[in-house]
């Protein structure tokens, strides 16, 4: 009777180290999944009606939302200005046309513009597409 529960307990002790091991070995083998932080740039992206242009000081003023005050962008001196897709200068845009582009905070009251998009005329509007009815699909 000893006999046989000292092989049993040895049988047991064999196979748990066995799964214990293996269990942990396996913890060692998974890569790590964590990706490294992406930098942010610090550029976002901005759009809407020109109130006005100072090319003496080199800035496009935007109608701020209801509430809030006008956006004052200062064009940095390599700045990729653009009207109607073909490269222009400060002093062909006017107040009235529609900007979008993309700006980078320098301070809290600076902000630069990188690239300027100008159109005469008031970008398309998109229309969401329509989700088709079921009974149209029977």
């Amino acid at each position: 009777m000893n006999k046989i529960i000292i092989s049993l307990l040895s049988a047991t002790l064999v196979l748990g180290g066995l799964f214990i091991g293996s269990s942990a070995r396996a913890d060692d083998d998974k890569a790590p999944t964590e990706k490294p932080a992406k930098k942010k740039s610090g550029f976002y992206p901005f759009r809407g009606l020109i109130k006005s242009v100072d090319a003496e000081e080199n800035t496009i003023n935007l109608a701020g939302a209801k509430g809030k005050p006008d956006r004052v962008f200062v064009l940095v001196k390599d700045a990729k200005l653009q009207l109607d897709g073909k490269a222009a200068k400060l002093e062909d845009i006017k107040a009235g046309m529609f900007v979008g582009g993309r700006a980078k905070r320098a301070s809290e009251k600076l902000v630069e513009a990188h690239t300027v998009n100008v159109r005469t005329k008031a970008p398309a509007k998109r229309k969401p597409k329509k989700k088709e009815k079921e009974e149209d699909k029977e």
